[in-house]
């Protein structure tokens, strides 16, 4: 039956009207991934959640014992991607073997199959948010640092179209390693000069990216609003900067499944919640409600209690203005 222009109409709109909830964490291995893993099936199954973001790091590792370890988590994990799309990005974790292990397993949206080693970074649209996956390994493994942010800047700009960011306003990036952290392991994030945050973060700032989501650290922690180190607001009430979500404690294999990355330091001034103690292991849900809400919340994985959740309206998508000196 052919449909009516006004119905097509209606049902392009409703499409993007939806709510869509994605499951979000990094950091999961074949064994210590174990406890967020059985609640994340069940999740998956329970037809409320969209897609699964995998920021990062895989089985701890993939390419152990020629491959058997990868291929041990492919299958603990075909439960859930049996059920909705499994999105990922590259860790460190990734990196042996020319990251072959991670760009043979995984087909990403726009990305040839095997994933091209100078191509590991995509976007994709659903309802009306804009994600984009980057790599934050281009910068410690001497990878297209060019290429990506090239890549990114077209990305951007097509997304800030008058037309494409009235249809999707919402602008959400994922990648590995944090620009901000509070942990204590001297990471890059913990560093006054993150690498990750001098390239990557004046180009978000630029595009207006709404909400940067990222692991590494295995360990939670919520940022305010931020830019070059400044706190714009100790609220969620139309940001004026990106907001940062770190979710990296889905349950790694070090320190026999007690993730290390500890938190027992003095926290950043951009630091709003976090949470660390050993052999925790959590994830998070991301729902976009609408074209000026998202809620967040992440989930201990042990009794599925909410430890953390909030609320970000954004009633002006668009690039951010500089901040004031």
């Amino acid at each position: 039956m052919k449909c009516s222009s006004e119905s097509t109409e209606s049902l392009t709109s409703r499409l993007k009207d939806w709510s869509p909830q994605f499951l979000v964490y990094g950091d999961m291995g074949r064994i210590g991934g174990a406890p967020s893993l059985k609640r994340l099936i069940m999740e998956a199954r329970s037809g409320n959640n969209t897609a699964a973001l995998h920021v990062g790091d895989f089985a701890y590792d993939l390419q152990t014992d020629g491959g058997l370890n990868g291929d041990a988590f492919m299958n603990r994990i075909q439960d859930m991607a049996a059920w909705i799309p499994y999105m990922t990005c590259v860790g460190n974790h990734e990196i042996p073997f020319n990251f072959s292990h991670y760009r043979y397993r995984f087909s990403m949206p726009q990305l040839q199959w095997p994933t091209e080693i100078d191509r590991m970074w995509y976007s994709f649209d659903v309802a009306r948010a804009h994600f984009i996956a980057y790599s934050s390994e281009v910068y410690f493994t001497n990878g297209s640092i060019q290429g990506q942010l090239e890549w990114l800047t077209n990305d951007l700009k097509k997304a800030n179209q008058p037309e494409n960011r009235a249809k999707r306003p919402w602008i959400i990036a994922f990648g590995h390693r944090p620009m901000y952290c509070s942990n204590i392991d001297k990471d890059d994030c913990t560093t006054l000069h993150s690498v990750v945050r001098h390239s990557l973060e004046p180009l978000f700032f630029q595009y207006g990216v709404d909400i940067i989501i990222e692991a590494h650290e295995h360990s939670y922690e919520r940022l305010w609003p931020v830019f070059n180190d400044t706190v714009t607001a100790h609220n969620y009430s139309n940001p004026k900067a990106p907001v940062h979500l770190i979710s990296g404690a889905a349950g790694c294999n070090e320190a026999y499944g007690i993730c290390v990355n500890p938190m027992l330091g003095p926290r950043g001034p951009w630091s709003a919640f976090r949470e660390w103690f050993p052999g925790n292991a959590g994830y998070g849900k991301l729902r976009i409600e609408n074209s000026t809400h998202v809620y967040w919340e992440q989930i201990e994985a042990y009794d599925g209690s909410v430890t953390d959740s909030i609320w970000i309206k954004q009633e002006h998508h668009g690039p951010f203005k500089p901040l004031d000196p």
